[in-house]
């Protein structure tokens, strides 16, 4: 594939972009020559920035999966043209729904590599059987040895450093170590009780951490249902840094309690103690990726169904006691 073109099609969310990075960072290795493109949304563009595996980024919002707030099916005609004039040697579909194929699909490509799901697989010239025993991270690997590239260590590709940090780190001045609570999914399945969360909260509070929540820009009312049922004082952090920002944020926090998120996968990605809150997906799939970081997933015992009352059997005090065993110290 050296000196060929290839484009990643990743036009999704941004858990699931950050999850593809390793499966990138490997085809640049073993391909150094390649030009490699990532087809993804807007609001994952900013995330890549710094990433020296990719040689340039097509900005294509797809209407079912957009996340602007301002869905359009009409600049589709025009972004297949021109992504269809460039001619793509191969092009790879990490994503497994149907209308994901029909698109890539329209794009041409002399060889398309998926994975072997039923609703998607006629799109492919080369598919690779999905495992979902495994780790998605893992099921992403496998697509990309299946085209030559070489088995490597996974490695999640961020680069806080091309961002300003002088915001993350004027927060942190004079504050007592911080522990970040992601409270926040977008979706109902994966929400957990505000109460809840402000018991553990205060928990944490109590050993002299700051807490401070993190959600996204339209999700104040969710952080401010978790501060009204508080002892002690909190710091939301919606609207206060960029993608690459918070990356950078995240390391310098001792902890992050979350549940099924796109931070979820950026405080595994950068390595610092990380409990999970997991009822709705497969943690086996989905969860932290397993590293050398302490990590723990807390969810229901196997008879509870996997469905959206899943994490309203999880108590604050099973959450509290895996925080307890990390035996960090203020």
């Amino acid at each position: 594939m050296n000196n060929q073109k290839i484009l990643i099609f990743r036009p999704d969310h941004l858990g699931d972009m950050l999850l593809t990075t390793p499966a990138i960072y490997a085809l640049r290795q073993t391909y150094p020559e390649a030009h490699i493109s990532v087809l993804a949304g807007s609001w994952t563009t900013s995330f890549l920035k710094g990433n020296p595996d990719i040689n340039d980024i097509i900005t294509c919002n797809l209407p079912w999966l957009d996340r602007t707030g301002n869905p359009s099916w009409r600049p589709l005609p025009k972004a297949i043209r021109q992504i269809r004039a460039q001619k793509f040697d191969h092009i790879f579909n990490f994503r497994v729904a149907a209308k994901a194929a029909v698109f890539s699909r329209l794009l041409s490509g002399k060889k398309r590599w998926g994975f072997d799901v039923a609703k998607s697989s006629w799109a492919w010239t080369n598919t690779v059987h999905f495992d979902p025993t495994v780790h998605v991270v893992d099921n992403y690997m496998a697509l990309m040895q299946a085209a030559g590239v070489s088995e490597a260590p996974v490695q999640f590709r961020i680069f806080p450093k091309s961002e300003d940090l002088s915001p993350v780190n004027q927060l942190l001045t004079d504050l007592p170590p911080a522990v970040v609570l992601g409270i926040t999914s977008g979706r109902p399945d994966k929400a957990w009780m505000p109460e809840r969360w402000a018991s553990v909260a205060d928990h944490i509070a109590e050993q002299g951490f700051q807490i401070l929540l993190n959600g996204g820009p339209s999700e104040g009312v969710e952080i401010d249902a978790v501060q009204a049922h508080m002892k002690h004082q909190a710091i939301s952090l919606i609207g206060k840094f960029s993608l690459l920002q918070f990356a950078g944020l995240l390391k310098k926090c001792r902890a992050m309690i979350t549940i099924d998120s796109f931070p979820m996968h950026m405080a595994a990605a950068v390595e610092i103690p990380t409990i999970a809150i997991m009822g709705a997906n497969s943690s086996q799939m989905w969860g932290p990726y397993p590293g050398t970081y302490p990590r723990i997933v807390v969810e229901p015992p196997p008879e509870i169904p996997r469905d959206d009352k899943a994490m309203a059997t999880i108590q604050p005090s099973r959450v509290i006691e895996a925080f307890d065993s990390f035996n960090l110290s203020a």
